[in-house]
Parts: structure tokens; C-alpha cells; sequence
């Protein structure tokens, strides 16, 4: 949980510091490449719960 915690921390500071210094944010431009991103993220935070 806390490197869940730390990821998303992470990637707001990414963000802010890319708008701050004004250069590209490092995501895909449209909905859907930021959908699969989401989708791949969930996948591999969901994936590392399971334990088999």
C-alpha cells in the first residue's frame, strides 16, 4: 500500500513539475493512450496483490 501511496505521489510531482517548467508532459496525448496507461498500471498494482 505504501509504494501505491508513493507512486501516486510520484506522478502528481512528475506532473506539476513538468507544468511548471513548462516542457511536455510525459503521458499520451489523447484519451485513449492515457486510458491504457490507467489500465496497465490498475493491472500490474492488482496483479501484485494476488498471490498464488
Amino acid at each position: 500500500m505504501t509504494m501505491l501511496i508513493v507512486g501516486i505521489v510520484l506522478s502528481f510531482a512528475v506532473g506539476a513539475l513538468c507544468r511548471a517548467l513548462d516542457i511536455p508532459s510525459p503521458a499520451p496525448p489523447s484519451p485513449i493512450g492515457a486510458s491504457l496507461v490507467v489500465a496497465m498500471t490498475l493491472g500490474f498494482v492488482l496483479a501484485g496483490m494476488v498471490h498464488l
